[in-house]
Formats: structure tokens, C-alpha cells, sequence
């Protein structure tokens, strides 16, 4: 008898919980986004007294709905990311006895699809679904789990690339210690993206910074900081700081009234911040630091724009008195202009959130931002620059590999140069002896000179890679400029 598939949740405010074992985030493995989101949706559907996997059914409408997709899309995408998934599998390392191992889990038994071409026929809308069944050896990485796992809601992520929702799941296990250093090439295993982004510039491009944009744009978690690690010059880790996104970042990142969050907060939470605050009182006849701050500016935030107690103890918390300083003057003189449509208080508590700046503080800020750009632009190019060294050696072994000789012709020309044969000279006369070809391999000025010597002889060979670089260094300064 068939099992009765188990079908996938819709999108609403409830929290759908996604459970992983931590082995399992730290797997490699490489998905595209349909996979990944098929790969979500049965999770979605897993629940936490599971013994044995079900057949989980996925209809094509709820991912549109979970996910926010446009309903444009065509039922051949989850059809054909199912199928794609067949072939997909987890691969886990670990050691024996001394022994480094690893062993692979195929993810899915089987897949069950309506055929190409049935889409767009009557009455098919109903039939737009897949059925996929678990392998069973995939249930200690997501059935029962005790310990060593980490959740989140679902929610965190339906909005989040390929790349983002393994930076996200990698710093969510470290989420009760708020930072976690990462080996660049232990990530680039897990990613499987070791031979796509070689050079740590492209990989901190192309993943590492478009991840953290978008975790920090759609998820609970901030990432506040990142540091490279380094060996010598060569960049070996990423350390990862991060927080828990507060109450009002959250309701305003699910596009929330943040206004009347501000002037409530939360009820349950607000009393709690109260009380709290009252037996601090009881047990302290000593002033805090905040309550020197509450008293410093209450007049101007509780009594003048009818900010409630509790939200500015809560804010408190967070901001200094500079920043609240600075915050009481800009809602001033928006408030002298009438620049404030709604509410007095919410202006006030975006303005100290946001950092709401004069003109003279906005000018000091884009020229600093300007100064990050050239920076950033600087960094850039000097990576470029590298890259396009080490391609032209890569070109240059290729020539020479094909073409022995051509080391010597190179030399010979140089000699027969008016200017370089007077470098060279100099160099034999300091040496007491005509240079040999070894020194022309060793000595740094004569070896860069011979490469040069080399890319114009063999020209033609490096037109393409030069233009190429050419190329990406002008993209570069249009989009940093």
C-alpha cells in the first residue's frame, strides 16, 4: 500500500522550523536554487517525532507562495530541479583511526513528476506537484535530532541565493557565540567552487560579500564584522561577527509599522524591560550609566516627543549619548521645518537607528564612503594585477613547453638590444663572468626582462588574455570610480 504523500506547508507568519545536523551543513555538496529550495520544502514538512521518512509532496504553487517567486514561472523548474536532485549527493569527511575518509549519501530514492509537455493542458494546474521519497541513510542528519544540529526558520532564508543560505546555516551553529572563523579552502570544499574561484579576491567577490548582503538584508542574523586571516600575505580564513537582529529590525525587515513598534515596542517585552528596571532600583543606590543618560535626556525624549519609558530605556541599552545627542538634534530641526509627517517619537527612534545626519555630517560621510570606494577599488585592481601576472606565467610555461628554445632567442635579443645590453653588461661586470642562462632564470630584473622579451616575441599568443584583463580593469573603475 502506498504511503499518502505528505504535503508542503504555505506560507504564512508561523515559524516553519528547518533542521539540519551540523555534519550536514558542513558537508560538500553543490546545489542550484531550485534544487535547494525542493531540498527546504521537504525539510518544511519533516517533523520533529518523525521515525521514518514520508513521501513528501511539493506542489509548484506553494513554492511560488513560500519562496516569493513570480507565478510566471514554469512548473518545468521544479521538475526538472527534482530530477537533478536524483543525482545529487552529500559527502561527509571524517577520520579512522588516523585515516581521513569520506563517505557520500545520496538524497532522494525517488522522484515522482508530472512528464514534459503535460504542463498547460486542462485541469493539469492541479497536477503540477512532485512526490520524493528520502533515502534512508540521509535519517541521522535529519530525523531525530537530539544534539549536534542547528535550526532556523524557514523564512530566514526563501529570499537568500545558493551561496548566502550556506553562509547563513555555517553562522547560524555559532549564533550563541556571535563570531566563527572559517579556512577560505575549507569553504570552498564545502561549496565545491575550489576550481571556479582559485584566487580569494574572486571568492570574496563572487560569494563571500554578496552573502553577507543578503544576510544582512533578509535574515535574523547582522554580520557587524568581517577580518581576514592571514598567512604571511595570503588570505587563509574569514572571521565571521554577527548578532541576533533586534525587534524593531526585525518588524522593519518584514515591513512592519516600525513606528508604532517604536512608541510600543513589544507589550510582553516593554513590561519586562520595566520591572527589570524597577528591582535594579530596589537593589542599586548607585546611578548607572544609563539611567545617568535616561535622566540627561528624558525631557527631551519622553516629554517632548512623547517617547514611552519603556522604549527608551530599551534603546538605552544599545546607543550611546553621542549618538542619542545627535539623534534629539536632527528630529529637532525636522521637527522646525515640519519635516515629520507621522509620528514625533517613531521619527525620533528611526533617526537614532538609521543614523539620520546635518548636511555637514552627510558630506563627512559620502567623503568617507568615497575614500572606501578608492580603497576597495585599489584592493581590487592589485588583485587584478595578480591574477593577470599568474596567467601570464601560466601562458609563458605553455609557450615554452611547446617551444624550448625560445628562453634563448629571448636572451639573444635582449643582448642585442642597445639598452638592455648595457643592463646586462653591468651585470656581468659586477659578476666577474658572462651570465649564463640559469642566471637569467634567477636573478628577478633578468627573469622579468626575459618574460617581457618573451610576451614580444610571441605577441599574437597574448592579445586575447591581455584584452581580457584590459577588460575587467575597466568594468572595475566604471563601477568604483
Amino acid at each position: 500500500m502506498a504511503t499518502k504523500a505528505r504535503k508542503s506547508k504555505k506560507k504564512s507568519n508561523r515559524i516553519v522550523l528547518i533542521k539540519k545536523a551540523n555534519d550536514l551543513i558542513e558537508s560538500r555538496y553543490k546545489f542550484d536554487i531550485w534544487e535547494t529550495r525542493i531540498f527546504l520544502s521537504v525539510l518544511s514538512q519533516i517533523r520533529r517525532d518523525d521515525q521514518e521518512f514520508q513521501s513528501y509532496r511539493i506542489r509548484y504553487r506553494d513554492v511560488i507562495n513560500v519562496f516569493g517567486l513570480k507565478s510566471g514561472d514554469s512548473y518545468a523548474y521544479l521538475r526538472d530541479g527534482a530530477r537533478s536532485l536524483m543525482s545529487k549527493k552529500f559527502v561527509l569527511n571524517y577520520e579512522e583511526k588516523g585515516v581521513k575518509r569520506e563517505k557520500l549519501y545520496h538524497i532522494l530514492r525517488t522522484v515522482d513528476v508530472m512528464q514534459d509537455g503535460e504542463e498547460g493542458k486542462s485541469g493539469s494546474t492541479n497536477n503540477e506537484y512532485i512526490d520524493v521519497v528520502v533515502e534512508d541513510v540521509m535519517r541521522p542528519l535529519l530525523l531525530q535530532l537530539q544534539k549536534n544540529f542547528t535550526a532556523y526558520d524557514l523564512q530566514n532564508v526563501v529570499k537568500l541565493g545558493v551561496y548566502p543560505i550556506r553562509v547563513y546555516e555555517l553562522l547560524k551553529q555559532y549564533q550563541t557565540i556571535g563570531h566563527r572563523t572559517i579556512r577560505v579552502d575549507e569553504m570552498k570544499i564545502m561549496f565545491e567552487v575550489e576550481d571556479k574561484y582559485r584566487l580569494f579576491g574572486d571568492f570574496n567577490r563572487w560569494v563571500i560579500r554578496p552573502a553577507i548582503k543578503e544576510i544582512n538584508e533578509y535574515t535574523d542574523l547582522m554580520v557587524t564584522d568581517t577580518e581576514k586571516v592571514k598567512e604571511g600575505r595570503r588570505v587563509v580564513a574569514m572571521k565571521f561577527t554577527f548578532r541576533q537582529k533586534n525587534e524593531i529590525e526585525l518588524a522593519e525587515m518584514r515591513g512592519e509599522d516600525i513606528q508604532q513598534l517604536s512608541l510600543d515596542l513589544v507589550n510582553d517585552e516593554a513590561a519586562a524591560v520595566e520591572r527589570e528596571m524597577e528591582q535594579e532600583a530596589e537593589h542599586s543606590i548607585a546611578k548607572t550609566e544609563k539611567d545617568k543618560l535616561f535622566d540627561r535626556f528624558h525631557r527631551d525624549v519622553i516629554e517632548r516627543f512623547a517617547v514611552t519609558p519603556s522604549v527608551f530605556l530599551h534603546l538605552l541599552e544599545k546607543y550611546s549619548a553621542a549618538e542619542i545627542e545627535k539623534a534629539i538634534g536632527v528630529t529637532n530641526r525636522a521637527k522646525y521645518n515640519q519635516q515629520i509627517k507621522k509620528s514625533v517619537a517613531g521619527f525620533f527612534v528611526k533617526a537614532l537607528k538609521d543614523g539620520f545626519t546635518d548636511e555637514v555630517e552627510e558630506k563627512a560621510r559620502k567623503k568617507e564612503e568615497q575614500a572606501q570606494l578608492k580603497m576597495e577599488l585599489a584592493t581590487a585592481l592589485s588583485e587584478l594585477e595578480e591574477r593577470k601576472k599568474a596567467a601570464i606565467n601560466d601562458k609563458i610555461r605553455e609557450l615554452l613547453k611547446a617551444n624550448a628554445k625560445l628562453t634563448n632567442q629571448a636572451i639573444k635579443q635582449l643582448r642585442s638590444d642597445p639598452i638592455t645590453s648595457i643592463f646586462i653588461k653591468t651585470k656581468e661586470e659586477a659578476a666577474g663572468r658572462k651570465l649564463t642562462v640559469d642566471d637569467f632564470r634567477k636573478d628577478r630584473a633578468l627573469v622579468d626582462a626575459v618574460k617581457a622579451k618573451i610576451m614580444e616575441l610571441a605577441k599574437d599568443d597574448f592579445v586575447d588574455l591581455l584584452a581580457g584583463f584590459e577588460a575587467e580593469g575597466k568594468v572595475l573603475r566604471k563601477g568604483r570610480g
